[in-house]
């Protein structure tokens, strides 16, 4: 038997050789960690996916919110803007400046026709415009004149020295308030003298005036109101003859004073002494009336307040001489609180005017007289009112009885700033002249005396029967 040989032989293996730890990271670990290290990767976007997408939902989230609260936010400015101007435009509709309220509501700064109402009034208001009957006879215009107010007639008339000039030539306080609401309801409009007349200055500055044309409602007529004398003067409230206010005064408001709104009101000294704040004079009677019945005032108007200056301006003794008897002090804070006072007067529609330094008939005085009396009045008055353009007459005397101006009294009026001269009617007529370079108007004494003996003057504007306390005045001197 033939002996197998094995063809391929196996040969004897060496001793196998160790593998190293590079090549068993190599060959165990580095593919779980590349495994692993992928599934984090897959686990790090899928994670970061789901981060994003919530991230960005809240963003756009948030966005809407924030996009909601910005509508809402501006919505709710348009309505208030709206609401307010509507209220402005309103007030302004109710004093008669129609144009005025139609510019207000033009100037909403949103899409009025998100707020139809603001095109309704605008249609309102232009649709009231085209119904307004002119106004261009400043000649027909009533001016009415009062001097202050009796706040206690009884205390006024009892007076030794001036009850019966007080019953014949003053109005009460309640006699007034009458008076507004007897106007008010005949359908008259308080106006200002530059309502009723218009400037134009040429280019070489010359200035000219003409009759200006105002527009109201059917039924409603222009008037004006003057107060003169608004001083409070020395011995209408000193009743010891210590140049100050005390309870032996003649009934009158001693002072204007700023009440703690900043408005206009009165002070004076009771019987009983004691300092007393209301409305004991005509300013703020007016301004209550008028807030009251917002269409007895055209654009705000109110009256002419036609001052001296000897016992100083509002009841604050202002003028020469008071320093001597107050003190410094005193009299630096009459000053202050004065100018205070007619600044508040300018701001509530009412109009300064110059009664003359010491009461006294410019038409009687010679004009170096004249001169000497207006610069006391410049020097110690206009500082402390401002600006003031308007003249009224003390004493019922003009400076001429002719119709045109000229002359020295004149000429030094006129260089005085003053261009607006309320003369007075002895008949109970209104009047006006319209001069080259100035305006004259006549104003009605409204006095105890005309109400009882010449009412035909107030016929159209007041019942004088229904006005007059005649049981309080007793006989009205004539």
């Amino acid at each position: 038997m033939d002996e197998q040989i094995n063809e391929n032989p196996r040969p004897v293996n060496p001793r196998r050789r160790k593998r190293s730890r590079m090549q068993i990271f190599k060959e165990v670990y580095l593919p779980v960690i590349i495994a692993g290290a992928a599934v984090l990767m897959i686990l790090i976007f899928i994670i970061g996916s789901i981060v994003r997408g919530v991230q960005k939902n809240k963003a756009e989230k948030e966005a809407s919110i924030a996009s909601s609260i910005a509508l809402e936010e501006e919505q709710a400015r348009l309505t208030a803007e709206s609401e307010k101007l509507l209220e402005q435009a309103q007030q302004l509709f109710t004093e008669y400046d129609y144009q005025g309220a139609v510019d207000v509501l033009n100037s909403f700064s949103g899409d009025m026709s998100q707020y139809p109402v603001i095109p309704e009034a605008i249609a309102q208001y232009e649709a009231a415009m085209d119904s307004l009957v002119a106004w261009n006879d400043p000649g027909q215009v009533t001016n009415l004149s009062f001097q202050m107010l009796m706040a206690d007639p009884e205390q006024s008339f009892a007076h030794s020295d001036y009850g019966s000039a007080f019953n014949k030539n003053y109005v009460t306080t309640a006699e007034f308030g009458r008076i507004l609401e007897e106007l008010h309801r005949n359908g008259y409009v308080l106006v200002s003298m530059k309502d009723l007349y218009t400037a134009t200055t040429a280019g070489d500055g010359t200035v000219t005036y003409a009759a200006n044309t105002l527009y109201l409602p059917e039924g409603k007529k222009p008037l004006l109101l003057t107060q003169t004398n608004v001083n409070y003067n020395i011995y209408i409230v000193d009743g010891d003859g210590d140049k100050l206010p005390d309870k032996d005064g003649a009934g009158f408001a001693c002072r204007l004073v700023l009440d703690d709104d900043g408005s206009v009101t009165c002070q004076r000294i009771d019987r009983d002494g004691q300092t007393v704040t209301g409305d004991f004079d005509l300013v703020p009677i007016l301004d209550n009336f008028v807030e009251a019945n917002p269409d007895f005032s055209y654009k705000g108007a109110k009256a002419v307040l036609a001052l001296t200056g000897y016992n100083g301006l509002f009841g604050y003794r202002t003028n020469s001489g008071a320093e001597e008897d107050f003190g410094l002090d005193a009299y630096n804070e009459a000053v202050a609180q004065a100018i205070k006072v007619a600044g508040a007067l300018r701001d509530s529609g009412y109009e300064l005017a110059c009664y003359t330094y010491e009461n006294v008939p410019y038409g009687e005085f010679s004009a170096s007289m004249l001169e000497t009396d207006l610069n006391q009045w410049l020097t110690e008055c206009l500082p402390i009112l401002g600006q003031v353009d308007t003249m009224v007459y003390a004493q019922q005397s003009d400076i001429t009885n002719t119709e045109v101006y000229s002359g020295d009294k004149f000429t030094a009026l006129q260089n005085a700033g003053f261009r607006y001269y309320l003369g007075f009617s002895q008949d109970g007529t209104p009047w006006s002249i319209i001069g080259a370079d100035y305006i004259r108007h006549g104003r009605i004494l409204v006095s105890g005396s005309n109400m009882a003996h010449n009412s035909q003057w107030f016929a159209g504007l007041f019942d004088t029967e229904y006005v007059l306390d005649r049981e309080l005045r007793g006989t009205i001197p004539a």
